[in-house]
């Protein structure tokens, strides 16, 4: 189970085996340490060192995160013990050839995804604009392969998203809608929700790629930079579409994120987002994606369904298969 906690002002305590969470004095929550895979403390939240020290004893991974979403960091009891996968990593990933066979694999299974979402959403809608998109997007896919270069893949997937993106609007009911993909920070309700996922999506493909042992900062797709975790971004590109995208039109079509789960900036701090969940609209969309997460999709690989949330570490785990065997990586494919 995983436990996001957002509760600003609440320290979190241990009682035995249990996680206690309280505020002013009030217990207002509990969690058996046995039940517990991953905490994520967002924001102004206090923990005490019994309770740290509970949690690294029982390997129970530990985020935190600014109240907004982004990663600050983890508790780690140790660094992962497989330096031959990381050495490995890094040899394998020193082959310009087979980085960019990774990529093109990696933004292959992207852009279906795309198309299987958009598709969703238009048996229902039957948008004409939609379908040319759809047109599109499959169209492109024969491109893929022709790539011989990052950069030119770059290329490809900046004008793959670009159509991607113009038939949300299409696929909308109001009366909130997207008009553009904007963050850093994001303009309105739509992107406030997409940014936010994404966040949680990448903190979770994160938590994947520690556990399987590979160096978070080191990719196939998205370039070195100091602190950007370039494996973490890479493979959660797949799952963006279907993890994050999806649930988030389907909130919106269905009225169950609504205008007033968010508040607006508007006396210009700097310091704040421009818009934002509320604290009860944030809970309802963690509920949401947690939803998604443990929704069961068809692997076609393991040739059963599996949870969303069991695909992405099944995925990371391929990946780093395909690093030591020196085999493709067959990015995840849905089927909607």
């Amino acid at each position: 189970m995983i436990v996001y906690i957002t509760e600003q002002g609440a320290y979190i305590t241990i009682a035995g085996e249990r996680l206690v969470i309280r505020k002013n004095g009030s217990i207002i929550g509990t969690f058996l340490s046995k039940d517990l895979d991953q905490i994520v403390i967002m924001g102004n939240i206090s923990i005490t060192t019994q309770a740290m020290k509970h949690l690294l004893k029982n390997k129970i991974d530990t985020v935190f995160t600014t109240y907004s979403g982004k990663y600050l960091g983890r508790l780690v009891a140790e660094l992962g013990k497989n330096i031959v996968l990381r050495r490995m990593q890094f040899e394998t990933l020193s082959d310009e050839n087979i980085k960019l066979s990774l990529a093109r694999s990696i933004i292959g299974s992207k852009v279906k995804n795309c198309i299987q979402t958009l598709r969703k959403f238009n048996y229902y809608h039957k948008s004409g604009e939609v379908s040319k998109i759809l047109n599109q997007l499959t169209a492109s896919l024969k491109e893929i392969d022709k790539i011989d270069n990052i950069s030119s893949l770059l290329g490809f997937e900046g004008r793959t998203a670009n159509l991607y993106f113009r038939a949300f609007d299409h696929l909308l009911k109001g009366p909130i809608f997207f008009e553009k993909r904007t963050r850093r920070p994001p303009q309105n309700e739509f992107n406030a929700m997409l940014s936010f996922g994404y966040t949680i999506l990448l903190n979770l493909v994160r938590t994947s790629v520690n556990t399987v042992g590979l160096d978070p900062y080191y990719g196939a797709y998205h370039a070195e930079e100091y602190g950007r975790p370039s494996l973490v971004l890479d493979l959660m590109e797949e799952f963006r579409p279907v993890a994050v995208d999806f649930p988030v039109i389907s909130s919106v079509n269905k009225n169950i994120m609504q205008k007033s789960d968010f508040v607006w900036n508007t006396d210009g701090d700097p310091d704040k987002l421009p818009v934002q969940l509320t604290v009860f609209g944030r809970k309802k969309f963690i509920s949401l994606l947690e939803k998604r997460f443990n929704q069961k999709f068809w692997h076609d690989t393991k040739m059963r369904n599996m949870s969303l949330r069991d695909i992405i570490r099944y995925q990371c785990y391929l990946f780093s298969k395909s690093l030591v065997d020196k085999v493709e990586y067959k990015g995840f494919r849905v089927s909607l």
